[in-house]
């Protein structure tokens, strides 16, 4: 009497017989032995280039061994030969094309935009829907002065998801750099609509008014990204300088006091507080910090001039001869260039 062998069983050991790498490969994936798979989908790529799964299959052995450039290339060599039929295309998960994006992230932090743009292009061909991809095809277009690009590519990012801020955010950055400056406070002022907390909005927002000398909504928006980030000194001394640039000397004098206590070297900041202090005529505290403004960089002349015009005020003609005398000779040093 013959006996029946199960259909089932049939077709694994006619698979198994026709294709031993990849069942081999699949057994050592799941005891994650990846090293060992990546050798058997080696040998079925080698003996079946044009198979897209063979393709597929060596790519997340790849993952497993943490060589995501070479993951990346086979899910992309999958996806060329599988372009026409779209057989194995519902197989690119979340893992495959996150694997493309670091490649893709990898080659654009050494530079190399159009290696990184290949394969960010691809995720756009494999999962058009995929916000993320454009998004960093704009961010090199941005960094390469093509502002144009840049903002359509965010524009498409922000189509597919409009509650991303991020999106929204740098578009607001590539229009400011495209001189669109209107268009970049729209987009900043709807990011902190839908997110209060995002500091760098509100930097940038006080940094587009100041440019457009408003410094009442600079001060504001500096002032706000402060309070969301202490660490951010750039806020607390922006909004320094828009309340000087109010005349509000008594506000901005605090906060360079403030912003001196942390970053005490800034011999620049000395002098701006050493003017600030003269607006407020509060002479003897000007000189002082004109005084240590010097003390950090010798050859300040612009510190030596508004001393002298101090002591001229005060009558102090030996100091203020002295004053001259001293700026005199960093002049002839610098060869009458002015530092």
């Amino acid at each position: 009497m013959k006996k029946l062998i199960p259909l089932g069983l049939f077709f694994f050991f006619t698979a198994c017989a026709t294709t031993p790498h990849k069942s081999s490969g699949i057994i050592y994936m799941q005891q994650g032995l990846y090293n060992k798979a990546v050798t058997e989908f080696q040998g079925w790529v080698a003996e079946n280039p044009n198979n897209p799964e063979a393709h597929l299959w060596l790519g997340r052995a790849y993952i497993g061994v943490r060589d995501y450039i070479k993951a990346a290339d086979e899910f992309i060599k999958a996806y060329e030969l599988d372009a026409d039929s779209g057989k194995y295309l519902k197989e690119f998960g979340e893992n495959e094309l996150n694997t493309i994006l670091t490649a893709g992230k990898t080659f654009f932090q050494q530079g190399d935009d159009q290696k990184a743009l290949k394969y960010f292009t691809y995720v756009t061909k494999i999962n058009p829907k995929d916000e993320r991809a454009y998004l960093a095809i704009a961010i090199i277009y941005n960094k390469q002065g093509n502002y144009e690009e840049a903002i359509n590519y965010a524009n498409k990012a922000i189509e597919l998801n409009p509650k991303d801020v991020q999106a929204l955010y740098y578009r607001a950055k590539f229009n400011a750099q495209a001189g669109k400056k209107e268009e970049a406070i729209k987009d900043l002022l709807q990011v902190i609509e839908k997110d209060t907390t995002f500091s760098k909005a509100y930097f940038d927002l006080g940094v587009l008014y100041f440019d457009n000398q408003e410094f009442e909504k600079a001060a504001y928006y500096f002032k706000k990204a402060h309070e969301l980030d202490q660490e951010n000194l750039d806020a607390l001394l922006n909004t320094a300088l828009s309340y000087y640039r109010l005349s509000k000397y008594d506000e901005a004098e605090k906060l360079f006091r403030e912003y001196l206590e942390k970053q005490p070297d800034a011999y620049d900041i000395w002098f701006t507080l050493g003017a600030c202090l003269y607006n407020e005529n509060k002479l003897q505290e000007a000189l002082s910090a004109f005084d240590k403004a010097i003390e950090l960089k010798p050859d300040y002349e612009d510190a030596y001039s508004f001393k002298a015009l101090i002591y001229n005020q005060l009558k102090m003609n030996k100091e203020l001869m002295e004053t001259i005398k001293k700026l005199q000779e960093i002049k002839g040093n610098n060869g009458g260039g002015k530092k």
